[in-house]
């Protein structure tokens, strides 16, 4: 069965059942289609994993027949929920630590860029040199800034995508009626795909060259490749400068 005739017949089917929300229901389900063909499913494969519109539509309707727990059976179930739920919580705030931790180094990769492009020294955090290698370095740090805040964007999006899935499968758990799971990746349309990687693509260029750039004009400047050694950075004297 196509995605199409199975939208369709799941739709004559929840409207013969009464279903008062089945626009939202078929937009799950079309959703459900959408995510799996992305992951190079066949629609067939997809409809038969979901079981037959008949079914569904019943358990919508609210007359299924065989019922997932009741009485000590749910307390159970639910009890069980809480706990991975407190499980899951905990690792969720450590991701989103991570996710923070890539945001301030965005940040501040960013701040120290500007200062060096613009040749400042707040609080003379800086080591010294030259301002070609300042403006260089200046670009790289801009980069490397950008670089973090995508790794950092893209994280988010990803916590998010697994609390709802946490979420819609804890539902289905408790639910006499299933929607099709989430996925657990973030989904994103293939024009922000492409537009992502075309960005990330070209900051990782520009990183790159202008680390390899500024390299070689400070190794220059000092005729030393170690030149940190030379212009005094990390407590060494001076040399030159």
């Amino acid at each position: 069965m196509t995605k199409l005739d199975y939208l369709n017949e799941l739709k004559n089917e929840l409207k013969k059942n009464g279903v008062v929300d089945s626009e939202d229901i078929l937009s799950e389900y079309e959703q459900h289609f959408l995510f799996k063909l992305a992951d190079g499913f066949p629609e067939e494969e997809i409809a038969a994993k979901l079981g037959s519109p008949e079914t569904v539509a019943a358990q919508f309707a609210g007359i299924r027949q065989e019922r997932k727990g009741t009485g000590g059976k749910k307390a159970f179930l639910v009890a069980g929920l809480a706990f991975l739920g407190i499980l899951e919580g905990s690792l969720d705030l450590l991701f989103l630590g991570f996710i923070l931790g890539l945001t301030g180094a965005a940040l501040a990769s960013a701040a120290i860029g500007a200062e060096l492009i613009l040749n400042v020294n707040f609080a003379g955090l800086l080591p010294p040199m030259p301002y070609a290698g300042a403006l260089i370095l200046g670009v790289m740090m801009l980069s490397l800034a950008v670089l973090l805040m995508i790794a950092a964007l893209y994280c988010f999006a990803y916590l998010r995508q697994m609390v709802r899935a946490s979420l819609r499968w804890r539902k289905n758990r408790l639910s006499e009626a299933a929607l099709p799971p989430l996925p657990t990746s973030p989904q994103f349309s293939p024009k922000t795909r492409r537009a992502a990687r075309s960005v990330f693509l070209g900051t990782l260029m520009v990183f790159g060259v202008s680390f390899v750039l500024g390299y070689l004009i400070l190794g220059l400047y000092t005729h030393s490749w170690g030149f940190w050694h030379a212009l005094g950075w990390f407590g060494y004297p001076p040399v030159v400068y």
